[in-house]
């Protein structure tokens, strides 16, 4: 087991709720939301997974 990733995802899961719960309006959840998803993508490409 790998013990970065799942550092990574868990550090991008809770900046993502916490950025989404301080964010009231819809498109900025969503907005959010996609910023969440390319962090994580970086995160999972440095560390060899994509």
């Amino acid at each position: 087991m790998n013990t970065e990733y799942y550092i990574a995802v868990l550090i991008a899961i809770i900046v993502g709720v916490i950025l989404i719960k301080k964010v009231a309006s819809c498109l900025f959840r969503i907005v959010v939301g996609i910023i969440l998803l390319v962090v994580l993508a970086y995160c999972l490409r440095m560390l060899g997974y994509v």
